[in-house]
Protein backbone atom coordinates (compact mmCIF):
# COMPACT_ATOMS: atom_id res chain seq x y z
CA UNK A 1 0.00 0.00 0.00
CA UNK A 2 1.18 3.57 -0.66
CA UNK A 3 1.97 5.78 2.34
CA UNK A 4 -1.11 7.12 4.07
CA UNK A 5 -2.12 10.60 2.85
CA UNK A 6 0.40 10.56 -0.04
CA UNK A 7 -0.51 13.47 -2.34
CA UNK A 8 0.93 14.00 -5.83
CA UNK A 9 0.63 17.03 -8.11
CA UNK A 10 0.77 16.17 -11.82
CA UNK A 11 1.61 19.08 -14.11
CA UNK A 12 0.37 18.35 -17.64
CA UNK A 13 -2.82 16.76 -18.92
CA UNK A 14 -1.40 15.08 -22.01
CA UNK A 15 -1.32 11.35 -22.71
CA UNK A 16 1.47 10.76 -20.19
CA UNK A 17 -0.21 12.77 -17.44
CA UNK A 18 -3.62 11.17 -17.94
CA UNK A 19 -2.19 7.64 -18.12
CA UNK A 20 -0.33 8.27 -14.85
CA UNK A 21 -3.57 9.57 -13.32
CA UNK A 22 -5.37 6.34 -14.23
CA UNK A 23 -2.62 4.28 -12.62
CA UNK A 24 -2.78 6.44 -9.49
CA UNK A 25 -6.56 5.89 -9.38
CA UNK A 26 -6.04 2.13 -9.31
CA UNK A 27 -3.22 2.42 -6.75
CA UNK A 28 -5.25 4.58 -4.37
CA UNK A 29 -2.75 7.45 -4.64
CA UNK A 30 -4.29 10.90 -4.20
CA UNK A 31 -3.39 13.36 -6.98
CA UNK A 32 -4.41 16.50 -8.82
CA UNK A 33 -3.71 17.40 -12.45
CA UNK A 34 -2.74 20.97 -13.32
CA UNK A 35 -3.27 21.82 -17.01
CA UNK A 36 -2.66 25.20 -18.65
CA UNK A 37 -5.13 24.69 -21.55
CA UNK A 38 -8.78 25.62 -21.17
CA UNK A 39 -9.88 22.20 -22.45
CA UNK A 40 -8.39 18.73 -22.48
CA UNK A 41 -7.50 18.05 -26.10
CA UNK A 42 -4.58 16.85 -28.16
CA UNK A 43 -3.11 17.68 -31.56
CA UNK A 44 -1.85 15.14 -34.06
CA UNK A 45 -3.21 12.54 -36.42
CA UNK A 46 -2.54 8.96 -35.38
CA UNK A 47 -0.60 7.06 -32.78
CA UNK A 48 0.66 3.50 -32.62
CA UNK A 49 0.73 1.37 -29.48
CA UNK A 50 2.61 -1.90 -29.21
CA UNK A 51 2.72 -4.86 -26.84
CA UNK A 52 4.97 -2.97 -24.41
CA UNK A 53 1.93 -0.99 -23.22
CA UNK A 54 -1.04 -3.00 -24.55
CA UNK A 55 -0.47 -5.60 -21.83
CA UNK A 56 -0.63 -2.79 -19.25
CA UNK A 57 -3.82 -1.37 -20.79
CA UNK A 58 -5.27 -4.89 -20.75
CA UNK A 59 -4.46 -5.14 -17.03
CA UNK A 60 -6.25 -1.80 -16.50
CA UNK A 61 -9.34 -3.15 -18.29
CA UNK A 62 -8.95 -0.72 -21.19
CA UNK A 63 -7.97 -3.08 -23.99
CA UNK A 64 -11.55 -3.54 -25.34
CA UNK A 65 -11.75 0.26 -25.71
CA UNK A 66 -8.43 0.27 -27.55
CA UNK A 67 -9.60 -2.49 -29.91
CA UNK A 68 -12.76 -0.52 -30.65
CA UNK A 69 -10.93 2.60 -31.86
CA UNK A 70 -7.97 0.98 -33.60
CA UNK A 71 -6.75 -1.40 -36.27
CA UNK A 72 -3.97 -3.98 -35.95
CA UNK A 73 -0.85 -2.98 -37.85
CA UNK A 74 -0.03 -5.38 -40.68
CA UNK A 75 3.23 -3.90 -41.84
CA UNK A 76 5.07 -1.12 -43.68
CA UNK A 77 5.05 -1.01 -47.49
CA UNK A 78 7.91 1.19 -48.73
CA UNK A 79 7.81 2.63 -52.25
CA UNK A 80 9.24 5.57 -54.17
CA UNK A 81 7.26 8.55 -55.46
CA UNK A 82 6.42 6.60 -58.64
CA UNK A 83 5.05 3.62 -56.61
CA UNK A 84 8.03 1.42 -57.45
CA UNK A 85 8.35 -1.03 -54.51
CA UNK A 86 11.32 -0.67 -52.16
CA UNK A 87 10.51 -3.30 -49.57
CA UNK A 88 8.20 -4.48 -46.80
CA UNK A 89 8.44 -4.78 -43.02
CA UNK A 90 6.03 -7.33 -41.53
CA UNK A 91 4.38 -6.73 -38.14
CA UNK A 92 1.48 -9.18 -38.40
CA UNK A 93 3.19 -11.74 -36.13
CA UNK A 94 2.83 -9.49 -33.07
CA UNK A 95 -0.07 -11.36 -31.48
CA UNK A 96 1.66 -14.71 -31.90
CA UNK A 97 4.97 -13.50 -30.48
CA UNK A 98 3.90 -11.04 -27.77
CA UNK A 99 0.18 -11.63 -27.21
CA UNK A 100 -0.84 -8.41 -28.95
CA UNK A 101 -0.59 -6.92 -32.42
CA UNK A 102 0.60 -3.35 -32.58
CA UNK A 103 -2.42 -1.11 -33.12
CA UNK A 104 -2.88 2.24 -34.86
CA UNK A 105 -5.59 4.71 -33.91
CA UNK A 106 -6.56 8.34 -34.00
CA UNK A 107 -4.59 10.21 -31.36
CA UNK A 108 -7.68 12.22 -30.29
CA UNK A 109 -9.66 8.96 -29.94
CA UNK A 110 -7.04 7.50 -27.58
CA UNK A 111 -6.96 10.76 -25.67
CA UNK A 112 -10.74 10.68 -25.19
CA UNK A 113 -10.53 7.17 -23.71
CA UNK A 114 -7.87 8.25 -21.24
CA UNK A 115 -9.70 11.48 -20.39
CA UNK A 116 -12.93 9.63 -19.62
CA UNK A 117 -11.12 7.40 -17.10
CA UNK A 118 -9.97 10.37 -15.00
CA UNK A 119 -12.54 12.06 -12.70
CA UNK A 120 -13.17 15.61 -13.89
CA UNK A 121 -12.83 16.84 -10.29
CA UNK A 122 -9.17 15.82 -10.35
CA UNK A 123 -8.27 18.01 -13.35
CA UNK A 124 -7.83 21.78 -13.05
CA UNK A 125 -7.85 23.63 -16.38
CA UNK A 126 -6.64 27.10 -17.47
CA UNK A 127 -3.89 27.02 -14.85
CA UNK A 128 -0.88 29.20 -15.58
CA UNK A 129 1.86 28.22 -13.15
CA UNK A 130 3.75 31.17 -11.70
CA UNK A 131 5.93 29.35 -9.16
CA UNK A 132 6.91 25.86 -8.06
CA UNK A 133 8.56 25.61 -4.67
CA UNK A 134 10.30 22.56 -3.25
CA UNK A 135 9.95 22.53 0.55
CA UNK A 136 11.43 20.33 3.27
CA UNK A 137 8.19 18.41 3.72
CA UNK A 138 6.50 18.82 0.33
CA UNK A 139 6.01 20.96 -2.77
CA UNK A 140 3.86 23.94 -3.68
CA UNK A 141 2.55 24.86 -7.12
CA UNK A 142 1.23 28.43 -7.34
CA UNK A 143 -0.95 29.53 -10.26
CA UNK A 144 -1.76 32.95 -11.72
CA UNK A 145 -5.28 32.85 -10.25
CA UNK A 146 -3.77 32.79 -6.75
CA UNK A 147 -4.55 29.14 -6.03
CA UNK A 148 -1.70 27.17 -4.45
CA UNK A 149 -1.67 23.38 -4.78
CA UNK A 150 0.30 21.42 -2.20
CA UNK A 151 1.55 17.85 -2.24
CA UNK A 152 4.30 15.52 -1.13
CA UNK A 153 5.82 15.43 -4.60
CA UNK A 154 5.29 16.85 -8.09
CA UNK A 155 5.45 15.09 -11.46
CA UNK A 156 6.30 17.16 -14.54
CA UNK A 157 4.43 15.61 -17.48
CA UNK A 158 4.27 18.91 -19.33
CA UNK A 159 5.98 18.00 -22.58
CA UNK A 160 9.15 18.74 -24.48
CA UNK A 161 9.35 22.39 -23.41
CA UNK A 162 8.65 21.58 -19.79
CA UNK A 163 8.28 24.38 -17.27
CA UNK A 164 8.80 21.84 -14.49
CA UNK A 165 12.10 20.74 -16.03
CA UNK A 166 13.31 24.33 -15.85
CA UNK A 167 12.52 24.36 -12.12
CA UNK A 168 14.41 21.09 -11.60
CA UNK A 169 17.38 22.48 -13.52
CA UNK A 170 17.38 25.68 -11.43
CA UNK A 171 17.42 23.63 -8.22
CA UNK A 172 20.20 21.36 -9.44
CA UNK A 173 22.22 24.31 -10.77
CA UNK A 174 22.20 25.89 -7.31
CA UNK A 175 23.40 22.57 -5.87
CA UNK A 176 26.11 22.21 -8.51
CA UNK A 177 24.55 18.96 -9.76
CA UNK A 178 23.16 19.99 -13.17
CA UNK A 179 24.57 18.10 -16.15
CA UNK A 180 26.11 20.53 -18.65
CA UNK A 181 24.39 19.04 -21.69
CA UNK A 182 20.92 19.44 -20.17
CA UNK A 183 20.95 23.21 -20.68
CA UNK A 184 21.38 23.07 -24.46
CA UNK A 185 18.19 23.46 -26.53
CA UNK A 186 16.30 20.53 -27.99
CA UNK A 187 17.58 19.44 -31.37
CA UNK A 188 15.05 20.12 -34.12
CA UNK A 189 15.37 17.44 -36.79
CA UNK A 190 12.13 17.25 -38.77
CA UNK A 191 9.07 19.18 -39.79
CA UNK A 192 5.76 17.55 -40.65
CA UNK A 193 2.30 18.43 -41.95
CA UNK A 194 -0.32 15.89 -40.91
CA UNK A 195 -4.01 15.15 -40.66
CA UNK A 196 -6.79 12.56 -40.87
CA UNK A 197 -9.25 12.51 -43.77
CA UNK A 198 -12.99 12.62 -43.39
CA UNK A 199 -14.87 9.35 -43.91
CA UNK A 200 -14.13 7.94 -47.37
CA UNK A 201 -16.28 5.81 -49.69
CA UNK A 202 -15.17 2.22 -49.12
CA UNK A 203 -16.22 1.38 -52.69
CA UNK A 204 -13.63 3.83 -54.01
CA UNK A 205 -11.11 2.80 -51.33
CA UNK A 206 -11.75 -0.95 -50.84
CA UNK A 207 -8.48 -1.53 -48.98
CA UNK A 208 -9.93 0.41 -46.05
CA UNK A 209 -12.13 -2.62 -45.30
CA UNK A 210 -9.08 -4.76 -44.57
CA UNK A 211 -8.69 -6.11 -41.03
CA UNK A 212 -5.10 -4.86 -40.85
CA UNK A 213 -3.83 -1.34 -41.37
CA UNK A 214 -1.02 -1.47 -43.91
CA UNK A 215 1.19 1.60 -43.71
CA UNK A 216 2.07 2.98 -47.14
CA UNK A 217 5.34 4.94 -46.97
CA UNK A 218 6.48 6.93 -49.99
CA UNK A 219 10.20 7.78 -50.00
CA UNK A 220 11.64 10.36 -52.39
CA UNK A 221 14.77 9.46 -54.30
CA UNK A 222 16.48 12.85 -54.10
CA UNK A 223 14.85 14.56 -51.10
CA UNK A 224 15.03 13.70 -47.36
CA UNK A 225 11.24 13.65 -47.07
CA UNK A 226 8.51 11.03 -47.00
CA UNK A 227 4.74 10.65 -47.16
CA UNK A 228 2.98 8.23 -44.81
CA UNK A 229 -0.55 6.84 -45.16
CA UNK A 230 -2.26 4.53 -42.66
CA UNK A 231 -5.93 3.46 -42.64
CA UNK A 232 -7.74 3.96 -39.32
CA UNK A 233 -11.27 2.97 -38.20
CA UNK A 234 -14.18 4.86 -39.71
CA UNK A 235 -12.96 4.45 -43.31
CA UNK A 236 -10.41 7.21 -42.80
CA UNK A 237 -6.77 7.59 -43.77
CA UNK A 238 -4.19 9.21 -41.56
CA UNK A 239 -1.46 10.97 -43.52
CA UNK A 240 1.71 12.91 -42.89
CA UNK A 241 4.24 14.65 -45.10
CA UNK A 242 7.59 15.93 -43.96
CA UNK A 243 11.26 15.34 -43.51
CA UNK A 244 14.58 16.57 -42.23
CA UNK A 245 15.08 20.26 -41.48
CA UNK A 246 18.17 21.83 -43.02
CA UNK A 247 20.92 22.43 -40.47
CA UNK A 248 20.79 26.24 -40.70
CA UNK A 249 16.99 26.26 -40.36
CA UNK A 250 17.21 23.97 -37.34
CA UNK A 251 19.71 26.30 -35.68
CA UNK A 252 17.43 29.29 -36.23
CA UNK A 253 14.38 27.48 -34.88
CA UNK A 254 16.02 25.77 -31.88
CA UNK A 255 15.07 27.19 -28.53
CA UNK A 256 12.34 27.25 -25.96
CA UNK A 257 9.38 27.54 -28.32
CA UNK A 258 6.22 25.56 -28.81
CA UNK A 259 6.61 22.27 -30.62
CA UNK A 260 3.39 22.84 -32.57
CA UNK A 261 3.06 25.52 -35.23
CA UNK A 262 -0.50 25.93 -36.47
CA UNK A 263 0.09 27.49 -39.86
CA UNK A 264 -2.51 29.16 -42.02
CA UNK A 265 -4.09 27.48 -45.03
CA UNK A 266 -1.88 29.41 -47.47
CA UNK A 267 1.37 28.22 -45.91
CA UNK A 268 0.17 24.62 -45.75
CA UNK A 269 -1.02 24.72 -49.35
CA UNK A 270 2.39 25.99 -50.44
CA UNK A 271 4.00 22.99 -48.76
CA UNK A 272 1.58 20.44 -50.22
CA UNK A 273 1.46 21.79 -53.78
CA UNK A 274 4.59 19.88 -54.80
CA UNK A 275 3.09 16.49 -53.94
CA UNK A 276 -0.61 16.77 -54.74
CA UNK A 277 -0.20 15.25 -58.22
CA UNK A 278 1.57 12.09 -57.04
CA UNK A 279 -0.23 8.74 -57.39
CA UNK A 280 -1.00 6.46 -54.44
CA UNK A 281 -1.77 2.76 -54.14
CA UNK A 282 -5.36 3.74 -53.26
CA UNK A 283 -6.07 4.81 -56.85
CA UNK A 284 -6.38 8.49 -55.95
CA UNK A 285 -3.70 11.16 -56.00
CA UNK A 286 -2.07 12.51 -52.86
CA UNK A 287 -3.95 15.77 -53.37
CA UNK A 288 -7.32 14.02 -53.66
CA UNK A 289 -6.76 12.20 -50.36
CA UNK A 290 -5.44 15.21 -48.46
CA UNK A 291 -8.22 17.35 -49.95
CA UNK A 292 -10.83 15.39 -47.96
CA UNK A 293 -9.23 16.45 -44.67
CA UNK A 294 -11.08 19.18 -42.74
CA UNK A 295 -8.80 22.22 -42.71
CA UNK A 296 -9.08 22.63 -38.95
CA UNK A 297 -7.68 19.12 -38.50
CA UNK A 298 -4.46 19.80 -40.42
CA UNK A 299 -1.46 20.62 -38.24
CA UNK A 300 2.10 21.58 -38.99
CA UNK A 301 4.56 20.24 -36.45
CA UNK A 302 8.23 20.71 -35.64
CA UNK A 303 9.77 17.48 -34.36
CA UNK A 304 12.70 17.49 -31.97
CA UNK A 305 14.67 15.07 -29.81
CA UNK A 306 16.78 15.08 -26.67
CA UNK A 307 17.60 12.77 -23.78
CA UNK A 308 18.14 14.64 -20.53
CA UNK A 309 20.52 13.37 -17.87
CA UNK A 310 18.81 14.92 -14.84
CA UNK A 311 15.24 13.73 -14.26
CA UNK A 312 14.54 14.83 -10.71
CA UNK A 313 15.40 16.89 -7.65
CA UNK A 314 14.40 15.83 -4.12
CA UNK A 315 10.61 16.05 -4.53
CA UNK A 316 10.09 16.91 -8.22
CA UNK A 317 10.39 14.35 -11.01
CA UNK A 318 9.94 14.40 -14.81
CA UNK A 319 8.02 12.00 -17.04
CA UNK A 320 7.70 11.39 -20.78
CA UNK A 321 8.77 14.09 -23.25
CA UNK A 322 9.85 16.31 -20.37
CA UNK A 323 12.91 14.07 -19.83
CA UNK A 324 13.25 12.10 -23.09
CA UNK A 325 11.85 13.56 -26.32
CA UNK A 326 11.96 11.09 -29.19
CA UNK A 327 11.31 11.31 -32.91
CA UNK A 328 7.93 9.85 -33.94
CA UNK A 329 9.13 7.26 -36.45
CA UNK A 330 8.76 4.31 -34.08
CA UNK A 331 5.80 5.74 -32.15
CA UNK A 332 7.83 5.66 -28.96
CA UNK A 333 6.86 8.95 -27.28
CA UNK A 334 3.52 8.00 -25.73
CA UNK A 335 4.64 4.42 -25.16
CA UNK A 336 7.62 5.43 -23.05
CA UNK A 337 5.58 8.02 -21.15
CA UNK A 338 3.26 5.18 -20.10
CA UNK A 339 6.21 2.95 -19.22
CA UNK A 340 7.57 5.77 -17.07
CA UNK A 341 4.20 5.84 -15.34
CA UNK A 342 4.25 2.10 -14.58
CA UNK A 343 7.67 2.33 -12.97
CA UNK A 344 6.87 5.44 -10.94
CA UNK A 345 3.48 4.14 -9.75
CA UNK A 346 4.90 0.78 -8.63
CA UNK A 347 7.69 2.48 -6.70
CA UNK A 348 5.37 4.99 -5.00
CA UNK A 349 2.90 2.23 -4.13
CA UNK A 350 5.60 0.37 -2.21
CA UNK A 351 7.19 3.47 -0.63
CA UNK A 352 7.27 3.27 3.17
CA UNK A 353 6.86 6.98 3.99
CA UNK A 354 6.79 10.44 2.43
CA UNK A 355 10.11 11.55 3.87
CA UNK A 356 12.45 13.43 1.54
CA UNK A 357 14.94 10.56 1.77
CA UNK A 358 12.36 7.98 0.68
CA UNK A 359 11.00 10.08 -2.17
CA UNK A 360 14.50 10.89 -3.43
CA UNK A 361 15.38 7.18 -3.27
CA UNK A 362 12.26 6.33 -5.30
CA UNK A 363 13.22 8.91 -7.93
CA UNK A 364 16.74 7.50 -8.17
CA UNK A 365 15.40 3.97 -8.67
CA UNK A 366 12.89 5.27 -11.23
CA UNK A 367 15.71 6.89 -13.20
CA UNK A 368 17.83 3.73 -13.13
CA UNK A 369 14.86 1.61 -14.25
CA UNK A 370 13.89 3.87 -17.12
CA UNK A 371 16.93 5.80 -18.39
CA UNK A 372 18.49 2.97 -20.40
CA UNK A 373 15.22 2.11 -22.15
CA UNK A 374 14.52 5.79 -22.87
CA UNK A 375 18.02 6.22 -24.30
CA UNK A 376 17.49 3.26 -26.64
CA UNK A 377 14.14 4.72 -27.73
CA UNK A 378 15.71 8.08 -28.61
CA UNK A 379 18.55 6.42 -30.52
CA UNK A 380 16.29 3.83 -32.17
CA UNK A 381 13.79 6.42 -33.39
CA UNK A 382 16.59 8.54 -34.83
CA UNK A 383 18.15 5.55 -36.61
CA UNK A 384 14.78 4.52 -38.05
CA UNK A 385 14.31 8.05 -39.34
CA UNK A 386 17.73 7.94 -41.00
CA UNK A 387 16.89 4.54 -42.49
CA UNK A 388 13.78 5.96 -44.14
CA UNK A 389 15.04 9.37 -45.22
CA UNK A 390 18.79 9.15 -45.90
CA UNK A 391 19.71 9.74 -49.55
CA UNK A 392 22.47 8.54 -51.84
CA UNK A 393 23.66 5.22 -53.22
CA UNK A 394 24.78 3.81 -49.88
CA UNK A 395 21.42 4.55 -48.25
CA UNK A 396 19.56 2.85 -51.11
CA UNK A 397 21.81 -0.20 -50.88
CA UNK A 398 21.28 -0.45 -47.11
CA UNK A 399 17.51 -0.25 -47.54
CA UNK A 400 17.50 -2.81 -50.35
CA UNK A 401 19.64 -5.32 -48.46
CA UNK A 402 17.73 -4.83 -45.20
CA UNK A 403 14.30 -5.23 -46.78
CA UNK A 404 14.92 -7.69 -49.62
CA UNK A 405 18.06 -9.74 -48.90
CA UNK A 406 18.15 -10.31 -45.16
CA UNK A 407 15.77 -13.10 -44.06
CA UNK A 408 12.53 -12.14 -42.33
CA UNK A 409 13.64 -13.72 -39.08
CA UNK A 410 16.26 -10.99 -38.67
CA UNK A 411 13.46 -8.39 -38.66
CA UNK A 412 11.53 -10.43 -36.10
CA UNK A 413 14.63 -10.82 -33.93
CA UNK A 414 15.09 -7.04 -33.83
CA UNK A 415 11.44 -6.46 -32.99
CA UNK A 416 11.61 -9.19 -30.33
CA UNK A 417 14.25 -7.13 -28.55
CA UNK A 418 12.07 -4.00 -28.75
CA UNK A 419 9.08 -5.87 -27.27
CA UNK A 420 10.99 -7.55 -24.44
CA UNK A 421 9.95 -5.05 -21.76
CA UNK A 422 6.19 -5.41 -21.14
CA UNK A 423 5.72 -4.35 -17.50
CA UNK A 424 2.58 -4.37 -15.40
CA UNK A 425 1.35 -2.75 -12.21
CA UNK A 426 2.52 -4.73 -9.19
CA UNK A 427 -0.67 -4.31 -7.14
CA UNK A 428 -3.23 -5.51 -9.73
CA UNK A 429 -3.97 -9.09 -10.83
CA UNK A 430 -1.39 -9.91 -13.52
CA UNK A 431 -2.18 -10.51 -17.18
CA UNK A 432 -0.61 -13.75 -18.36
CA UNK A 433 2.26 -13.60 -20.83
CA UNK A 434 0.53 -15.10 -23.86
CA UNK A 435 3.19 -14.67 -26.53
CA UNK A 436 5.83 -17.09 -27.76
CA UNK A 437 8.51 -14.57 -26.80
CA UNK A 438 8.51 -14.21 -23.00
CA UNK A 439 8.59 -10.71 -21.54
CA UNK A 440 11.16 -9.62 -19.00
CA UNK A 441 9.95 -10.72 -15.57
CA UNK A 442 10.35 -8.07 -12.89
CA UNK A 443 10.85 -9.21 -9.26
CA UNK A 444 7.37 -7.97 -8.33
CA UNK A 445 5.87 -10.04 -11.16
CA UNK A 446 7.35 -13.21 -9.67
CA UNK A 447 5.52 -12.43 -6.43
CA UNK A 448 2.35 -11.72 -8.41
CA UNK A 449 2.60 -15.07 -10.18
CA UNK A 450 3.18 -16.94 -6.92
CA UNK A 451 0.20 -15.27 -5.27
CA UNK A 452 -1.94 -15.89 -8.35
CA UNK A 453 -0.86 -19.56 -8.40
CA UNK A 454 -1.81 -19.98 -4.73
CA UNK A 455 -5.17 -18.32 -5.35
CA UNK A 456 -5.81 -20.44 -8.45
CA UNK A 457 -4.87 -23.59 -6.52
CA UNK A 458 -7.32 -22.71 -3.75
CA UNK A 459 -10.09 -21.98 -6.25
CA UNK A 460 -9.31 -25.21 -8.09
CA UNK A 461 -9.66 -27.20 -4.87
CA UNK A 462 -12.92 -25.42 -4.06
CA UNK A 463 -14.21 -26.17 -7.55
CA UNK A 464 -13.69 -29.88 -6.89
CA UNK A 465 -14.99 -29.69 -3.31
CA UNK A 466 -18.40 -28.23 -4.19
CA UNK A 467 -19.64 -31.14 -6.37
CA UNK A 468 -18.10 -33.71 -4.00
CA UNK A 469 -19.93 -32.22 -1.02
CA UNK A 470 -23.14 -31.99 -3.04
CA UNK A 471 -22.94 -35.67 -4.05
CA UNK A 472 -22.17 -36.73 -0.46
CA UNK A 473 -25.13 -34.72 0.83
CA UNK A 474 -27.42 -36.28 -1.77
CA UNK A 475 -26.26 -39.82 -0.83
CA UNK A 476 -26.75 -39.06 2.88
CA UNK A 477 -30.25 -37.81 2.14
CA UNK A 478 -31.06 -40.98 0.20
CA UNK A 479 -29.85 -43.14 3.12
CA UNK A 480 -32.08 -41.23 5.52
CA UNK A 481 -35.08 -41.84 3.26
CA UNK A 482 -34.39 -45.59 3.32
Amino acid sequence: MPPRNLKVIIVGGGIGGLALSIMFERAGIDYEVIERSSTLKTLGSTIGLNACVLRLLDQLGMYPDIERISKPIGGFHLQDEHLNPIGYIDFSFGKKHYGYCGRVMSRPALYEILKNKVPASKVHLSKQITAIRELKDGVECECSDGVVYRGDLLVGADGAYSQVRQVVQDILREQGKLAKGDTSPLRLRNHCVLGVTSQLDHLKFPTLDSEFSQFEIMLFRDKPISIWFSPVPGNKISWSYGGAIEKRTAELLSGDTSTYWEWGNTAINNILVDIEHLPTIYGATVGEIIGTTPKELISSVLLEEKLFSCWHSDRIVLLGDACHKVMPFAGQGAIHAMLDGVSLTNLLYNMSSTSTENIHSVFQTYYHERASSASMAVTGSRMLGLFFESKGLLARVVRYVSLNVLPRWTHRLLIDQMMYDRPQLSFLPPVSDRGLRPAYVYPYEKKQQQAHTRQSSTLHKLAWAVPVVAIAAWMFWQLLRV
